[in-house]
C-alpha cells in the first residue's frame, strides 16, 4: 500500500523534459541554472528509483537512464574542472566517490607524482574522516583514501607496503566476525590500528597541575568579577564575519598583550624543560615544563574574562563537515612572553629549516609566531584530520602600531615550518584517553593507518612539522570526553624563508586584512 502510494506520488512529480535556460548576459557566473524546486523533485525521483530499481525497466525510463549515465561520466572525468590526475582526485573526493578517488590516488602513487601542498590539504579536508565522539574511527572508505594520500605525501618514509586488492575494490570483501570493531559491516580494526595513548610523563604530585575546569565549575576562577577591559590586553585588530577568509558567521578580534600581562615565574621556581620524542611519529616531540601551571591558569583567565569567540564557516564545503569547531581567543603575544617561550624550546628544536617537498630549505630558526590561537574544546568537540598550513610572522607595525598578518621585512622574510601546541590543562580536566592530539601514519599494509594519540600535559608543548615541509603530519584534535574541557594554544615555529617552498611570504612589508588569513587549527 505504502509502496504503491509512494510510486504514484513520485510518478506525478517526475518533471517533464525541459531545456536549460540561457542566463542573461548580466547574470553573475555563480547563478545556478537549476531551480531549487526542480532540484528537490529530481533528488526525490532518484531516491525512489534507488529504493525501487524495478521501475527502471520501463521504456519511458530509457532517456532518463541515458542522462544519468552521461552525468556519471561527467562527474567521473571531472569535465569542466580539468582532466589532470589531481583534478580527477579532487572532483571524486568532493563528490564522495571514494572508490574512484582510490583508483586515481593509486595511479598517482605508482607514478611517484607529488601534488602541491594545497591539493593535499584539500583532499584531506574533503575526506572528512573525523573520528566519532566515542573515539571510534570515521568512514572506512575515507580512511583508505587518507592512507593513500599519506603514502603519496610521505614517499620519503620508504615504507614497504603490501598492496591489498580489497582496498581498490578488485576483490570481494572477506566476511569478518561480529565484535565491537564492526561498523556497518566493516571491520574498522582492519582499516585503522589505534596504538595505546602515549603520555610524555605520568602525572605526579610534584607536577602541581591545576584543574582549571574544576575552578570554573565551582565559580572559583576569579575571587571577584574580572575588570573590563582586562588588564594588560587590548584589541589590536578586528575583522567582520563576511570579511574573514574564508567568510565566517562570526567576527574575529585579535587582542595584544603588554609585557607582564602574564606573570612569569622566576627560573629558580620552575622546572628545567626537557624533550621527549613521540614514539613512532617521525619529527614529533614534546617539550615538558615550558610553562608552569600558574602561567597556564593566567592565560585561561584572560581568555575567559575577555570572552571566547565562535567559529563557523558561512558557506562552502566546510559547512558539511563533521567537525565541531572549538571556541577561540586570538592573542598577539608580547615580546617578553615570546622570549621566555622561545628560549625554553630553542635547545630542542631543529636549528635549520627541514627540506620542503620541492627540495628547498636550510634557513635558520628565528622565533615564534606571536599570533596565538587559544582554543577551548568542550565535551565531544573535535577537529577532523588535517595538515596544518604554514604562517608568516604576525605583529604590529613599529611606527603606526597597525596589526600586520606578516610583519617581517622584505629582505628578511620569516615563514613557519613547525606547529607548536601548548597544552594549558590536563589531568583532572580531560577524561582519560580523550582530548588527545592524534597522528595518522601509514602502516606496513596498504589501506591501513596507524593512529598515535598524544595525551595533553599542562604546560607542555607538542612540536611537529607542517606546511610543505617533507614529513608534515596528518593529525586531528580528538574529541574531549564526557564532562571534560581542553585548553590549547596553536602557534608556529618560524625560520628564515630563503628556500621556502610552495607557500611563499608576500613581497611587501606585511599585509593587512586582505591577505590570506584563514584561521589556524588547534589540536
Amino acid at each position: 500500500m505504502g509502496k504503491n502510494n509512494k510510486r504514484k506520488r513520485t510518478a506525478a512529480a517526475i518533471p517533464q523534459p525541459f531545456k536549460l535556460p540561457t542566463p542573461p548576459s548580466d547574470s553573475p557566473a555563480s547563478t545556478s541554472l537549476i531551480d531549487p524546486e526542480d532540484l528537490e523533485c529530481t533528488v526525490n525521483v532518484l531516491e525512489t528509483l534507488c529504493e525501487f530499481p524495478e521501475e527502471l525497466s520501463g521504456k519511458e525510463m530509457k532517456d532518463l537512464k541515458r542522462r544519468i549515465h552521461e552525468l556519471y561520466r561527467v562527474m567521473a572525468e571531472g569535465s569542466g574542472l580539468g582532466n589532470s590526475l589531481t583534478s580527477k582526485i579532487s572532483t571524486a573526493l568532493s563528490d564522495y566517490r571514494f572508490t574512484d578517488a582510490l583508483i586515481y590516488l593509486f595511479e598517482m602513487y605508482t607514478k611517484n607524482l607529488q601534488p602541491k601542498l594545497g591539493s593535499l590539504q584539500r583532499w584531506v579536508r574533503e575526506c572528512d574522516a573525523t573520528s566519532m565522539s566515542d573515539g571510534s574511527p570515521g568512514d572506512s572508505e575515507a580512511l583508505k583514501c587518507l592512507d593513500l594520500i599519506l603514502r603519496i605525501a610521505n614517499k620519503s618514509h620508504s615504507i614497504n607496503c603490501q598492496i591489498d586488492k580489497k582496498v581498490l575494490g578488485t576483490e570481494g570483501v572477506v566476511p569478518v566476525p561480529k565484535d565491537n570493531n564492526i561498523v556497518d559491516g566493516i571491520n574498522m580494526s582492519e582499516v585503522i590500528k589505534r596504538k595505546n595513548v602515549w603520555k610524555a610523563r605520568e602525572t605526579s604530585k610534584e607536577d602541581n597541575e591545576i584543574q582549571i575546569w574544576n575552578m570554573i565549575q565551582n565559580n572559583t576562577l576569579f575571587e571577584t568579577p574580572p575588570p573590563n577591559p582586562y588588564p594588560g590586553f587590548r584589541p589590536v585588530h578586528h575583522v567582520k564575519a563576511a570579511d574573514r577568509k574564508p567568510p565566517n558567521l562570526y567576527d574575529s578580534t585579535v587582542y595584544g598583550s603588554s609585557p607582564g600581562a602574564i606573570t612569569l615565574a622566576p627560573s629558580e621556581k620552575r622546572r628545567k624543560p626537557t624533550k621527549v620524542d613521540v614514539p613512532d611519529v617521525p619529527g614529533a616531540f614534546v617539550v615538558l615544563d615550558v610553562f608552569t601551571p600558574e602561567e597556564c591558569l593566567q592565560i585561561v583567565e584572560a581568555a575567559e574574562a575577555i570572552g571566547w569567540e565562535k567559529d563557523e564557516a558561512a558557506g562552502g564545503s566546510a559547512i558539511n563537515k563533521s567537525s565541531i569547531l572549538a571556541k577561540n581567543f586570538v592573542w598577539l603575544s608580547d615580546a617578553s612572553f615570546l622570549e621566555h617561550f622561545y628560549s625554553s624550546i630553542l635547545p630542542f628544536v631543529p636549528q635549520s629549516a627541514p627540506i620542503s617537498v620541492d627540495g628547498n630549505g636550510g634557513g635558520k630558526v628565528r622565533g615564534i609566531n606571536a599570533r596565538f590561537r587559544v582554543y577551548q574544546y568542550t565535551e565531544n568537540q573535535l577537529y577532523r584530520p588535517h595538515i596544518d598550513g604554514a604562517w608568516p610572522a604576525a605583529g604590529l607595525h613599529p611606527e603606526t602600531g597597525e596589526y600586520l598578518h606578516d610583519s617581517s621585512p622584505v629582505d628578511d622574510p620569516l615563514w613557519s615550518r613547525y606547529t607548536l601546541l601548548v597544552y594549558l590543562n590536563g589531568e583532572g580536566d580531560i577524561p582519560q584517553d580523550t582530548g588527545c592530539t592524534t597522528f595518522f601514519l601509514p602502516s606496513d599494509k596498504m589501506g591501513v593507518m596507524e593512529a598515535h594519540s598524544v595525551r595533553p600535559i599542562q604546560g607542555a608543548v607538542l612540536c611537529f612539522p607542517h606546511g610543505d615541509t617533507t614529513g608534515s603530519l596528518l593529525h586531528e584534535g580528538s574529541a574531549v570526553g564526557k564532562g571534560g574541557i581542553k585548553y590549547v594554544i596553536r602557534t608556529d615555529l618560524l625560520y628564515e624563508a630563503k628556500g621556502f617552498g610552495q607557500f611563499k611570504p608576500p613581497t611587501s612589508v606585511g599585509i593587512k586584512q586582505g591577505g590570506k588569513e584563514e584561521e589556524g587549527i588547534g589540536g
